[in-house]
């Protein structure tokens, strides 16, 4: 069973200098990029070496580290750090660590060895809580083999084992090693005292002053805007499959009730994928795609109708080629549609602003409610149309298109976000109208190349030439959302990589202060090995204690990103107790529900 004392999170790699005129050690090294895999080092020994050699426990793949560089001691009286080169850089806070010498490190303590600036992340006591169903599976009754956690480190420690050292740590011998490739470039002192580079439960999402009169009277708004809006939506549909079913037979109906449902359901597994670190709550994501499926499908009918009436009386009704009338129709359907999509977006940020953390729940929730959108627009295509045109509606809006609606507004959700990452007012302004421009850009020009390339269809009189041009037109007519996805997807990338290191800097002090277990800050950082850890927890102990610590874990994550916010400005919440001190208290109550379960199972 591996005990884990602490972690070793890499905060900053500065460029180093060549100290070589050899080419080969040019673009040996990534610059400007970390790895994700080696932000994190947990501390599963008492004795850890670190250098660019591959023997290393913890290996810096930093170009101005020597081969070994460095040991960190762990031992009945604390944390040491020994220099194992002639005249490297190796620092603690700023302070330099002799040649062959030792220096005392405390929890939170910056490591600087080379260009690569390090934190020590561990608990300030040995006693301090043990882990639960994570990396080392502890079953969290803190003894083993009837001895405590503390018993068991001053027992296997450098000084009390087999391992002894010198206790006040002499000058040790250093190992013959060339020098390093690169020179380290020199540090700021106040590089080197900062280490800050980089929702919260619904109880604090509204003002905790408010009654419960008013907290009853917001639900029952909603509630019945949602009643209303589901019953125009059935009878809109109703009418279609009635007037679908007199025309062109049961089969259209089921073609109508079945194929849209096909991107809806990956759409909402592609969300699951991405929204990985902080996840939204079931209910929310189900109100978002509610808002497209449901709320906004009457008011965009209504205005859009109205709409293209007046463009009818206003140009020539004979002219069905008109391309100022399809123009002012493409950006009918793109304005009033992206509108009201972005109301709901917007009300989700403004009334729910803690469960809008960043641009990773703006892309989410624009994703859901273009899903439910497309998914009533798609029944009425396929109710009225598909009897003669199933297979070009399969093509075009299942196949190519079924990310088009989602696309359109996860451009203004991704932009709404990136207001949760900036300070600066004109770009918490600015970047929203711009993502809401870019949303209403696409959807109406996408709208008026297929309206412009049908009208030419229909009225080409048979010309294959004309047919084949609007086919073509209609076809590339998907690559500016297509362009628009893979520029999401970036921006998706670093979102989820700054999640993790919000994880990552916010939950450092909450380790040294026993919240959260070394073990958990590990695997909290790496979505794939957690969501392992929780189906072996599932598997091992039932569903109950799987969503515990699900539970656990997401109320970590929340921690984190609440203490992000509260950096990036946002103002205390009213009442007595806070969130981040809420949010303790839950990891405290589920950490003993846990430990309590554990303990029962192993006493059967």
């Amino acid at each position: 069973m591996n005990q884990n004392y602490g972690v070793l999170r890499v905060v900053r790699v500065k460029p180093g200098r060549s100290t070589t005129s050899s080419a080969q050690a040019q673009g040996k090294y990534a610059t400007g990029w970390l790895p994700e895999d080696g932000l994190v080092h947990v501390l599963s020994r008492n004795e850890t070496s670190i250098g660019r050699a591959l023997n290393n426990d913890i290996i810096l793949m930093d170009p101005t580290v020597s081969r070994e560089h460095a040991r960190l001691v762990l031992d009945n009286t604390g944390w040491h750090i020994i220099n194992l080169t002639t005249r490297n850089v190796v620092r603690v806070n700023g302070r330099p660590v002799p040649s062959g010498g030792s220096m005392p490190m405390q929890p939170q303590d910056v490591l600087v060895l080379g260009s690569t600036m390090l934190q020590l992340i561990a608990p300030n006591a040995f006693e301090s809580a043990k882990p639960v169903a994570a990396l080392d599976m502890f079953d969290g009754t803190g003894v083993v083999n009837g001895k405590t956690d503390a018993a068991r480190i001053h027992e296997n420690s450098p000084v009390n084992g087999r391992q002894s050292i010198p206790a006040r740590f002499q000058p040790v011998a250093l190992p013959e090693q060339p020098e390093p490739e690169q020179e380290a470039q020199p540090w700021d002192d106040e590089e080197e005292v900062s280490v800050l580079g980089a929702g919260v439960t619904m109880q604090f999402a509204l003002p905790q002053r408010m009654n419960a009169g008013t907290r009853w009277l917001i639900a029952g708004i909603g509630i019945a805007i949602l009643v209303i809006s589901a019953s125009i939506t059935i009878i809109l549909n109703s009418v279609v499959g009635i007037s679908a079913l007199s025309q062109n037979g049961v089969s259209s109906i089921i073609s109508a009730l079945t194929i849209p449902l096909i991107p809806a359901i990956g759409i909402f597994l592609l969300v699951n994928f991405m929204d990985r670190y902080e996840r939204e709550p079931w209910f929310l994501r189900l109100a978002a795609f509610l808002w497209g499926a449901i709320i906004a499908i009457p008011p965009a009918l209504f205005i859009e109708q109205n709409i293209d009436n007046v463009l009818q009386n206003a140009f020539d009704p004979n002219n069905t080629s008109d391309v100022l009338r399809i123009l002012f129709q493409g950006l009918n359907a793109g304005i009033t549609e992206e509108t009201i999509k972005g109301l709901g977006l917007l009300l989700l940020f403004i009334i729910l602003r803690d469960e809008f953390d960043n641009v990773t729940d703006g892309i989410v929730y624009g994703a859901l409610i273009g899903a439910g959108f497309a998914m009533v627009e798609n029944f009425n295509y396929f109710a009225l149309n598909s009897k003669n045109f199933l297979v070009f509606l399969i093509v075009g809006r299942i196949i190519l298109g079924w990310l088009g609606h989602s696309t359109f507004i996860a451009c203004f959700g991704a932009a709404l976000g990136y207001i949760r990452h900036t300070r600066v007012r004109w770009k918490q302004i600015v970047i929203p109208i711009l993502g809401f421009l870019i949303a209403v850009g696409l959807h109406s020009f996408f709208d008026f190349v297929t309206l412009q390339a049908s009208a030419a269809i229909r009225t080409s009189g048979g010309n294959s030439q004309v047919v084949n041009y609007a086919l073509v037109a209609i076809i590339g007519n998907y690559i500016p959302p297509f362009l628009a996805q893979i520029g999401l997807l970036y921006i998706l990338i670093k979102s989820l990589a700054h999640e993790a290191a919000v994880i990552r800097e916010f939950l450092a002090v909450e380790v040294s202060n026993g919240v959260v277990a070394v073990s958990e800050y590990a695997l909290l950082q790496n979505s794939f090995q957690r969501t392992k850890a929780e189906r072996h927890v599932l598997r091992r102990s039932g569903i109950k204690q799987w969503l515990r610590v699900k539970a656990l874990y997401q109320t970590e994550i929340g921690l984190a990103f609440r203490k992000w916010h509260v950096n990036m400005g946002d103002k205390p919440k009213l009442g007595y107790i806070q969130p981040e001190d809420a949010y303790r208290q839950r990891i405290k109550r589920l950490r003993h529900e846990i430990r309590q379960h554990e303990a029962g199972t192993a006493q059967k």
